[in-house]
């Protein structure tokens, strides 16, 4: 099970992730993710039932989805991903008449889900994931306060179902000896907003047949992330925060250089720096 760790203070936690901490973050051996809801699991987007893209919505009509579905489903937001891409001029990093040709004739891996998705596909999957897209990637990061900024900016964007957000901290040492879990990095070419975030992946196999229901176990419930707990640090830690402390967290961020146009170059992080600066100063509390 995984280590859990509540904090009052967005002081409190942010100290606490310091990546000065070797003692409790040894370098490059966790990778970080910040979600504005603590009820949230670590599911990636391709895997939750609900929303108007997701493979119950788009699929769900025929009965509960199957291994198989579940794969043609990716395969089919994939392809529409290049397609619009194309159809823009924009080259996507790792496409390849390969790629092409397995989402053109999926069969392989529709009728054995368990080899989905291949690795040659994952550069073109990372990069739609950064740019929203639904895929069976889960994004990490290995900065502790980038982590911090996308759970507390990811308030401003959400309605949270409860009354925390919550920062997971993931220990990869030691990811070759996972059965189940893939640990995914790419070059920093791949995105601006990849190597900007010092973004990762992990990606969990499909565990049905193609003809079986498809029910994803979300990482904190996954048994490979656990196998290496006996040397002493956590393979999991959830780190929680009172939402109304949300506001004071952004802005150490902020003022720590971690914000929307150092993370998303371009005008979209520009754009997205000033709703966060409006949103830390109305938010946040004196100390």
């Amino acid at each position: 099970m995984y280590q859990l760790e509540d904090f009052e203070t967005a002081r409190e936690l942010i100290e606490y992730l310091s990546p000065l901490n070797r003692d409790r973050w040894p370098r490059g051996e966790y990778v970080f993710r910040g979600q504005p809801c603590a009820s949230y699991s670590l599911t990636p987007s391709a895997y939750r039932s609900k929303g108007f893209l997701t493979s119950t919505a788009m699929l769900g009509r025929f009965g509960a989805v199957k291994g198989g579905g579940q794969v043609y489903f990716e395969v089919m937001v994939l392809s529409a991903f290049l397609e619009a891409c194309d159809g823009a001029g924009i080259q996507v990093p790792g496409d390849s008449m390969e790629l092409r040709s397995i989402l053109e004739s999926p069969d392989n891996y529709t009728r054995m889900p368990t080899n989905w998705p291949p690795r040659t596909a994952f550069p073109v999957l990372a990069t739609a994931q950064h740019h929203g897209v639904p895929t069976c990637l889960l994004d990490w990061t290995r900065r502790s306060y980038v982590a911090a900024y996308f759970a507390a900016s990811g308030i401003l964007r959400s309605e949270p179902k409860n009354s925390h957000l919550a920062i997971w901290a993931l220990r990869v040492f030691g990811h070759k000896e996972w059965e189940n879990i893939a640990f995914v990095e790419m070059p920093g070419g791949t995105s601006a907003n990849l190597a900007a975030q010092e973004g990762v992946f992990t990606v969990s196999s499909i565990k049905a047949g193609g003809r079986e229901s498809f029910e994803h176990l979300p990482l904190e419930r996954e048994q490979d992330v656990y196998k290496r707990q006996a040397d002493g640090f956590p393979s999991l830690v959830k780190l929680t925060l009172p939402v109304e402390e949300a506001g004071n967290l952004l802005q150490f961020c902020i003022d720590l250089g971690v914000k929307g146009s150092v993370l998303f170059p371009g005008y979209e992080g520009a754009a997205r720096e000033v709703n966060d600066y409006a949103y830390a100063s109305q938010t946040r509390y004196r100390e």
